[in-house]
């Protein structure tokens, strides 16, 4: 049984139908939904199985596709069959407590004669829960460890033959208090008409990077949409470099210069149908076209191409390649490359190094300092507190769609903000 890297599940259809088609019959089981909630129950996560999957966040798509695949062996096993679960980059958006509590559940099964095999490019993730690892580099098994006492550097060095540390710009923490973004006292709802986003208010300077330290599918995006446009504002203000937006749409967030990073990149970031070029240029017309963008200079085109590719080390045979023949790390690069080749004067990034290897999130935060180093002003959003403590200027923690707090980096710890986000400070 594997959980694929990408949600592997028909858009219109709900979990509960996903079930369904399990055992297929005249009358479906309700017993697979029954068991399906106490697995996801057991994860820490409550999703809705009736909710279309197009219409539910992309943690609840991992948690339960985990929980189903935790179901199929269920049913390998009563039929007397050892169950093989493979989990490839499964557990990407699942915070840190799901994250353990699905370890706990794995080292059960392990007991229990299941043999897992976990992908993943969260080197501290895989010491924690695997016995044995195994280091593949293009294609080849090129290291075989004991994950007891292994550090994660040791590991790094066998993926890259070297060791990958940020290479942190001199911070520029000029007295800048020219607001970027101002949001007061918002409110937004989901596309099940929940109100995810609740008085939240949030300053943002202009060239800041600023962090949003929150769990994943907890209005985060919700929030991210209604700024650049995509979703209606129900109450509140937004505030774009001292211009007060009342009516966001996205043509005209777009003309005012920003741009976001979706959390998504199958769902809203990448043309599947398309060629890594086409992928990488869409939406930069002005770098390569004339008249108004009404003719295509194809040589500019393809220089913009091969520009990004190289820029953000992009592994790809061809610019006319598949988008979708690349690995996941490299398709979230084709994503980012184009996202950032905008230049936008404001990026919101929605958990931005989900799925990139340690350089890759390195060469993310590279592009993310450049930005800040021409008064680019960038937002991150991402659970990974200690990451964002090594980039960002400030950042700010929202739980139960508001902001909560906002903390110096200098002076926040990783101890001190986590307890903020989970509730207990």
């Amino acid at each position: 049984v594997k959980v694929e890297q990408h949600p592997n599940l028909s858009a219109l259809l709900t979990p509960a139908q996903h079930l369904a088609m399990m055992i297929p019959g005249i009358r479906p089981s309700r017993s697979l939904a029954k068991r399906c909630l106490q697995l996801l129950e057991r994860l820490g996560i409550e999703v809705d199985l009736d909710t279309r999957v197009e219409d539910l966040p992309i943690g609840h798509l991992r948690a339960f596709e985990i929980s189903k695949a935790l179901l199929q062996c269920e049913i390998l096993q009563a039929r007397g069959l050892n169950p093989l679960l493979i989990l490839d980059e499964a557990t990407a958006f699942l915070p840190l407590s799901q994250k353990t509590a699905l370890k706990h559940i794995l080292k059960n099964l392990v007991k229990q004669n299941y043999t897992i095999i976990v992908v993943s490019h969260d080197l501290p993730e895989i010491i924690d829960v695997a016995d044995e690892i195994l280091v593949m580099v293009g294609g080849k098994v090129s290291a075989r460890y004991q994950s007891a006492g292994l550090e994660v550097s040791r590991l790094i060095k066998s993926m890259f033959d070297t060791e990958v540390k940020y290479e942190v710009l001199p911070q520029i923490r000029t007295a800048n208090d020219k607001d970027a973004l101002l949001v007061s006292h918002l409110f937004v709802k989901d596309d099940r008409g929940n109100v995810v986003v609740r008085d939240l208010s949030l300053r943002v300077f202009a060239g800041e990077i600023h962090g949003v330290a929150v769990f994943p599918g907890t209005g985060e995006k919700e929030l991210a949409e209604c700024i650049f446009g995509l979703r209606k504002m129900e109450k509140g203000e937004i505030t774009l470099f001292g211009e007060k937006i009342k009516n966001p749409s996205l043509k005209l967030m777009l003309e005012k210069g920003v741009a976001v990073l979706s959390d998504d990149r199958i769902r809203d970031g990448l043309l599947t149908e398309a060629s890594v070029l086409e992928n990488l240029t869409v939406g930069l017309f002005d770098k390569y076209t004339r008249f108004r963008n009404f003719v295509i200079d194809f040589k500019l085109r393809d220089q913009l191409a091969q520009s990004l590719i190289r820029d953000y080390s992009i592994v790809v045979k061809g610019p006319r390649s598949p988008v979708t023949n690349l690995s996941g790390g490299n398709m979230q690069r084709v994503y980012i490359a184009r996202v950032l080749g905008r230049d936008a004067r404001l990026l919101i990034a929605l958990h931005p190094t989900v799925g990139l290897d340690p350089r890759g999130s390195n060469l993310f935060f590279q592009k993310v300092f450049e930005r800040k180093s021409r008064n680019l002003t960038t937002v991150i959003f991402s659970p990974n507190v200690k990451e964002m403590l090594a980039v960002c200027d400030r950042i700010s923690v929202m739980r139960d769609g508001r902001i909560v707090g906002t903390f110096s980096s200098a002076e926040a710890t990783v101890e001190s903000l986590g307890l903020v986000l989970s509730g207990m400070a």
